[in-house]
């Protein structure tokens, strides 16, 4: 499928052959990918890549929990940071609304979309970047922020930490619920 945006080619990947074409760009998914297909957690209709002139410009990927399921969760999306910002995000927008058109099913919602990003990335502009061109081509195609979650890992041998004295319930004191349900290790919302 061509798009007419310089000689842009938007297709899904033919089949597990193509993975090498798909993995040019790396992330930490790229290992998982093999797997995924071969388990059913993804299928390669479900693998996307938008090229020019047979080089990768960007991919995106859904995958599913439940083997035969729909797809949950957009969680591999990338599009070349070489390019010139404006046309970098533009490709992106273009890949994710030609793939969710053939990928999503007819009236349901789209798919979260997931990314392991590094803890500081406001702080470090190339990986600001990333971020934010990744977070405006989706929004170009409807998407918006929901959450910015941490992922937090402890390692063996690393040495855990004495107890500070905070609350065990956890929470701020303000922000804990209180009376009877709290005493009762409960807390009923509404």
């Amino acid at each position: 499928m061509s798009t007419g945006r310089q000689d842009l080619t938007i297709r899904p990947i033919a089949g597990p052959g193509e993975l090498g074409l798909f993995c040019r760009v790396p992330y930490v998914l790229n290992e998982e990918l093999a797997a995924g297909l071969e388990a059913g957690r993804r299928q390669p209709g479900w693998l996307w890549v938008a090229l020019r002139g047979g080089q990768l410009v960007a991919r995106a990927a859904w995958w599913t929990g439940q083997v035969g399921g729909t797809p949950e969760v957009l969680d591999v999306f990338d599009i070349d940071d070489d390019d010139a910002a404006a046309q970098r995000i533009g490709i992106g927008a273009a890949l994710l609304r030609t793939a969710m058109a053939e990928v999503m099913p007819p009236g349901s919602r789209p798919a979260e979309y997931s990314r392991f990003i590094p803890p500081d990335w406001r702080d470090e502009p190339a990986a600001r970047r990333v971020v934010e061109d990744r977070m405006a081509a989706i929004q170009q195609t409807g998407g918006r922020l929901l959450v910015e979650r941490l992922r937090l890992e402890w390692r063996p041998g690393t040495p855990i930490p004495e107890p500070t004295g905070r609350d065990s319930r956890g929470g701020h004191p303000h922000t804990r619920p209180r009376g009877r349900a709290a005493d009762q290790g409960l807390h009923r919302s509404g």
